[in-house]
């Protein structure tokens, strides 16, 4: 019942109100199970017909679809030595994959820079969490600040690869991490947006009628 009732939102509430009010009646009747099933469905229902219901699952559908497997991503490069080992020309399978020995491009010069470039993908794969959790919360003032921390904890990897002379093209896998992740919150704020000018042009009508 909770899991329905979350999923309707706070502009169903009086749906909400009046199933949890007939929900004590079931456990009344013995039946309180298939009650609460019954109101799960019939919530999911109601949210592929309202804007905001498909802009939760949307939300959801990104974030568990999208911006985490990339954080799993960057993880798992940084654990295998992403970016200062060299993959040579292998795919991103063959980047994370964790077998067979691959040759270090740093020296004995630069080879204290290993920590603090696999600290940065960490830091990368820990906002994109963060975001993902941000997002589901609709919280877009949190989502803006780890935004720019990752869009400053990219660019600060990018001139440490630079510094390093690293071939560039191994920054793609973050780049594009962070390309999709922003492109996927702009969409997500502009709906946004419009779900609440439509809500809001609704409530003045109503009032104004």
């Amino acid at each position: 019942m909770k899991i329905a009732i979350r999923c309707v939102g706070a502009r169903r509430r009086d749906w909400g109100l009046a199933m949890l009010g007939e929900f004590e009646a079931s456990i009344a009747d013995g039946k309180p199970l298939s009650f609460a099933l019954g109101c799960l469905h019939g919530a999911w229902r109601m949210m592929l017909t309202d804007p905001d219901g498909r802009f939760a699952l949307t939300s959801y559908a990104l974030a568990v679809g999208l911006i985490l497997p990339l954080a799993a991503v960057l993880t798992i490069g940084a654990i295998v030595g992403f970016p200062y080992l060299d993959f040579g020309h292998d795919d991103v399978v063959g980047i994370l994959s964790f077998g067979g020995a691959r040759p270090n491009l740093l020296d004995d010069g630069n080879r204290a820079a290993a920590s603090s470039l696999s600290l940065a993908v960490f830091l990368l794969a820990g906002a994109s969490v963060l975001i993902a959790w941000a997002i589901l919360d609709r919280n877009w003032d949190r989502v803006a600040a780890l935004e720019r921390f990752t869009a400053a904890a990219t660019l600060t990897l990018i001139v440490f690869v630079a510094l390093l002379g690293f071939d560039e093209t191994r920054m793609a896998l973050p780049i594009l991490a962070f390309v999709a992740q922003h492109v996927a919150i702009l969409v997500l704020v502009r709906w946004q947006w419009c779900i609440d000018r439509d809500t809001a042009n609704t409530q003045y009508d109503s009032g104004y009628s």
